[in-house]
This record gives C-alpha cells, structure tokens and sequence, in this order.
C-alpha cells in the first residue's frame, strides 16, 4: 500500500465524522441542496456504519485526519464511497492518493462508486481517475446522482 495511509480504527470514528462533516458542506454549496447524505446522517449512524466498511485515511504530520475513503468488497467489485478531503488540503493530490491506494490495497479489477450529478469537480477527479459513468439515477429528495465504474486490465 502506498506510504502515509492507513486504515481508521474504532478510535478514528468522531474525527472522521468531523471531517465528513466539513468536506460534505462544501459539496452541498456547490450543489445548491443540503440533502447530501453525508450530511444527513447522525454520528450514532455514522458509528453503526463504520463496522461495514474499511475505511482509508490520510494524516498530516501532527496526525490529524486530513482525507479517507471508505471502501467494501460486494460480489464482483469494490464498492467506494465517502471520498473526502479536508478543504485546506483540496487540490495537492490527497483524494487522488486515496483512491490509488484503495486499488493497491484490494487488487481488484472494478471499482464503483456513485456522485451527485451536480458535482462537477467530484466527476472530472473521477474521470481523470478513468471512471466512467454507466447510469444516472434521481434520489429520494431533490438530487440526482451519477453511478461510476472503473475496470482495470
């Protein structure tokens, strides 16, 4: 796996809930809705959720959470969710680290994942990254999200 990442612990929880937090408001502003499910979720689901995934983060040189993903193997591919980079650390390659180390890390051959459509910035990464969209849905609430896949090999 690539040097400086590591997977969170039970301990790493109510930080990485902090930083969730303050990654996904920047997304609803750009979006125009405050119906992104990362913001709607309590810390006491986020707690129940974390024993369902394994979840990458990045550290700066104090320690600090300044990036994670989280990732799970389904049936025939890697399910990728809840990219996330602390905003005074955008654009200095963390979210692109992340998502390179999860491939290390898994070995798989597709990876998946799903955005808002209006999250233009997240789809360019993605894209650079080689996902492709392959479907679009309209969510429960106002939002549409893109769903995006990546095959390697």
């Amino acid at each position: 796996m690539s040097s400086g990442y590591e997977i969170a612990k039970e301990k790493d929880i109510r930080e990485l809930f902090d930083l969730q937090l303050r990654a996904f408001e920047s997304e609803a502003e750009m979006i125009g809705s405050r119906n992104v499910p990362a913001l709607m979720e309590s810390l006491e689901e986020n707690r129940a959720d974390f024993r369902n995934w394994t979840v990458l983060v990045k550290r700066n040189d104090e320690g600090r959470i300044i990036g994670a993903v989280r990732f799970r193997e389904e049936s025939d591919h890697i399910e990728i969710g809840r990219v996330m980079v602390a905003q005074e650390y955008r654009n200095r390659g963390v979210a692109i680290g992340l998502m390179t180390a999860v491939e290390e890390l898994t070995q798989a051959k597709t990876f998946e994942l799903y955005t808002c459509t209006k999250s233009y910035i997240n789809i360019n990464l993605y894209e650079k990254l080689g996902y492709r969209i392959y479907k679009e849905e309209q969510g429960d609430r106002d939002l549409s999200f893109a769903y995006m896949r990546k095959t390697i090999g």
